[in-house]
């Protein structure tokens, strides 16, 4: 066996040769010591230095990929592991020089080749570069035999064999006592299971150290998936295989009950080692991407929500020691929706997955994004306020950075995370203020306002105003920071109000700050068109509610007037039987419940004069010569039509006296109320020729709302149902939770028309495959989405047309 020995740097670089020059400068005399070092130093830099197993193994994973190798195996057979790979392999020149120099790194000193600087794409750094990462074969086991080749063609293979515990016998030793054997062979030397490669490095680690159990490889394999950059192609050249063939058995028995390909792969030990996909995630929730401009200049951040762009904006990078990192940042809000997917895909909880992961150069810095390990304080913070903050358990996603250890140092023990860097911390403080909290005020702000949004896997639930005013709220706030550019926003959410929405005023002013940030001179002329069609309807409604106080006042009067005669006339004579006739109705009304018959009458004059008022206002204009736009002439026509169905509902309430309408708005059970319409009051639509009933398993449902507005609801579907040649509508009214109301409305009519093949669109403004106004159902979901709650339409089994009605309390 040859011995292999390190070689010290040349006399004249040594730090006691520098030593004894200095001395001899000054004229004084004296000897140079050199340090000794004893064989334990072995156990230090070893096994208690790399304390986790699994991190062992991803040290030696992470050096292959260093070495170019585009295929690592780590392959488990009875008492020896190996690990093997098709990288460039070592020299003898190599392993005297380099391996076998504790401590030094070619990779951190710039000797080694710069082909990988290419490969990855940074220009900047390796995997590892501690110089340590091969005492990792310490740590699994005792004995290490290491063969390698450069070239196929000829080359011999380098064999060096080390027993590790020869180090621990004696620390009295010199470290560089230990032999350490070599000898070369013309070829491989591998068994049975093991992958034959013709130039690369085997490790064959013997007397394992740990017991390799099913349930140890499949945490492995796992751990293994979550090293290579999982979310996206960062080392998309370089595969990961795990073979133990005393699994195999195992593991047909576990695919068989595994559901997705995702799940399959963490289920089985052998095979290769797939990175998760995250495209599966986006087109399902939030997501938020960050990241430094190939300048380093700025900073672009794109959020979208299940697939659908919301903003992109530009703004200056404050953090200068990420100019040159690459620094990325993709987040995912986990929303019902997507916890389930993942744990379909996955076969695991999201939350034992992990969180948010941090990759240095295309490699995972463990332990952060593990379960309970929470790096950033994402949890701390949630502590503080459970509704108002995100955790740990909301969100996954990752940050990417690539850089020397100058700036992003791992620690030497891999297992703690990144060394306390002024850029470290520039990259904490970029993460919280430029991702999290961004990506919590809309997830906080939009989706968590919204109880039904966090269960659906579309857009449709941002589709209303109330949702639409959120988000254009956020969009507005953050164009107006100083410094940023609004790149792109969704026209479709962020966009002009209904004129009868409660955030009409506030959404304007937001849109106005985002069309002057865009240039948008298109949007800012729709704007002052919306501005000028929202003060005419609230001078409408003004001048509507002045004429109906006017004739209310004077009926009073004339109640009054009348009274008064009736009470002379009698007084003075019976004889007066003419006024008497004639003063009938007036007085009869004492017998009535006048208060209710008073404030229906008072109602269908608010909206039979704001209709009146609205009509006016479009003959002024066309009497000045001014054509009004098909927009405004659409908007004019959805507001006299929904005023219209007030004024029908408000008739229908009125023929019965025992029926009341006793505010604009009113608090008492939902679901009652429902019943009661339904019976009292729907049933009377003898028009439609459509006979409605009802029946209702609800505990109770307590909100506040509007009258008029249910009543215009439940009319409207049952008009639709009629048109639809429907001679019976059932509404059957459930409570799933105390929060939660479910109405189910089904007809036996002919259904919807086959060539729709979207149904939401039914809901639109203005979409008709009648010769109706298309308003209807679009009335009935801007309803719904001021209660808080939700419509689909369904094709009913029994061919008719079928919708599903949420309210969450």
């Amino acid at each position: 066996m040859d011995r292999i020995d390190e070689q010290p740097p040349p006399e004249e670089a040594t730090p006691a040769a520098l030593a004894g020059r200095r001395l001899a400068r000054s004229g004084g005399s004296g000897t140079a010591f050199h340090f000794r070092i004893s064989s334990a130093l072995k156990r230090i830099i070893g096994r208690d230095l790399i304390t986790d197993e699994f991190v062992a193994i991803f040290e030696l994973v992470k050096n292959s990929f260093d070495a170019r190798a585009t295929r690592v195996d780590v392959v488990f057979l009875p008492g020896r592991l190996f690990i093997t790979d098709n990288g460039k392999g070592m020299s003898l020149g190599d392993i005297q020089d380099k391996w076998l120099f504790v401590a030094y790194s070619a990779k951190k000193d710039g000797t080694e080749d710069a082909g990988y600087r290419e490969r990855i794409g940074t220009g900047k750094a390796y995997a590892g570069s501690k110089g340590v990462g091969r005492f990792s074969c310490d740590r699994l086991g005792q004995t290490l035999r290491m063969q390698t080749r450069q070239d196929a063609t000829g080359a011999l293979v380098e064999v060096v064999e080390v027993d590790w515990d020869r180090f621990e016998a004696n620390a009295q030793e010199e470290f560089t006592s230990i032999p350490v054997a070599h000898r070369q062979a013309r070829r491989f030397d591998l068994p049975p299971g093991v992958p034959m490669v013709q130039a690369g490095t085997v490790l064959e680690i013997g007397g394992l150290r740990e017991d390799w159990d099913r349930d140890k490889l499949l945490r492995l394999r796992a751990a293994l998936a979550k090293l290579i950059n999982p979310f996206g192609s960062t080392a998309e050249a370089f595969e990961v295989h795990l073979s133990a063939p005393d699994e195999e058995e195992a593991d047909i028995g576990a695919a068989g009950k595994a559901g997705s390909e995702e799940a399959r792969a963490l289920a089985v030990v052998n095979g290769p080692v797939r990175n998760f996909i995250f495209e599966t995630l986006k087109g399902k929730t939030t997501h938020l991407a960050v990241a430094v401009s190939d300048d380093g200049r700025h900073l672009v951040s794109t959020l979208t929500d299940r697939g659908g762009l919301i903003y992109k904006v530009r703004e200056p990078n404050p953090y200068a020691l990420l100019a040159g990192s690459g620094f990325t940042c993709n987040l995912f809000f986990l929303n019902r929706s997507a916890k389930k997917t993942f744990a379909h895909r996955m076969g695991v909880p999201s939350v034992q997955f992990g969180s948010v992961f941090l990759f240095k150069n295309g490699f995972r810095i463990f332990p952060i994004g593990e379960e309970g390990v929470d790096t950033f304080e994402i949890d701390r913070r949630k502590q503080q306020g459970y509704a108002r903050f995100l955790g740990t358990r909301d969100i996954i996603g990752r940050i990417d950075v690539a850089g020397s250890d100058e700036h992003f140092r791992e620690s030497t023990s891999r297992d703690k995370g990144l060394i306390d860097t002024p850029a470290y911390r520039q990259l904490e403080d970029c993460f919280d203020k430029k991702c999290f909290l961004r990506l919590e005020r809309y997830v906080v702000g939009v989706n968590w306002k919204d109880a039904l949004d966090l269960e659906v896997e579309d857009t449709s639930r941002l589709q209303g105003d109330q949702a639409s005013a959120r988000i254009t709220a956020i969009v507005a706030q953050l164009a107006g920071t100083e410094g940023v550019d609004l790149l792109e926003y969704n026209k479709d959410l962020v966009r002009i109000l209904n004129e009868r929405s409660d955030d009409f005023s506030e959404s304007l002013s937001g849109l106005r700050t985002l069309a002057a940030k865009s240039g948008d001179s298109a949007l800012l002329a729709d704007i002052d068109a919306a501005a000028i069609r929202f003060t005419e309807l609230q001078r409408a409604e003004v001048a509507a509610r002045d004429a109906a106080d006017r004739e209310r006042q004077a009926r009073r009067e004339a109640e009054r007037k009348a009274a008064e005669a009736l009470r002379q006339a009698e007084s003075a004579t019976k004889g007066y039987e003419e006024e008497r006739k004639r003063n009938l109705f007036l007085t009869s009304l004492a017998s009535l419940d006048r208060e209710t018959i008073e404030i229906l009458h008072h109602q269908i004059i608010i909206h039979a004069s704001a209709v009146n008022e609205i009509i006016k206002g479009q003959v002024a204009k066309l009497r000045r010569g001014s054509v009004p736009t098909a927009e405004a002439l659409l908007s004019a026509f959805d507001n006299i039509s929904f005023q219209n169905k007030k004024i029908l509902s408000t008739a229908r309430f009125a023929t019965k006296a025992n029926f009341r309408l006793e505010s604009e708005k009113i608090q008492a059970d939902l679901a009652a109320y429902l019943v009661e319409y339904i019976e009292q009051i729907a049933s009377m639509l003898s028009e439609t020729g459509v006979r409605a009933t009802v029946s209702s398993s609800s505990r109770g449902f307590v909100r506040t709302f509007k009258p008029i507005e249910i009543a215009i609801l439940v009319d409207n579907l049952l008009s639709n149902a009629g048109r639809a040649r429907a001679g019976t509508v059932s509404f059957v009214i459930q409570q799933p939770s105390a929060k939660e109301l479910t109405v189910t409305v089904e007809d036996d009519g002919r259904g919807f028309d086959p060539n729709v093949t979207d149904l939401h669109r039914l809901f639109e403004k203005g979409f008709t495959t009648t010769d109706g106004s298309g308003l209807g159902l679009f009335h009935v979901a801007q309803i719904l989405d001021d209660l808080g709650g939700s419509i689909i339409a369904e094709r009913s089994l029994s061919g008719g047309a079928r919708f599903v009605i949420r309210i969450r309390g």
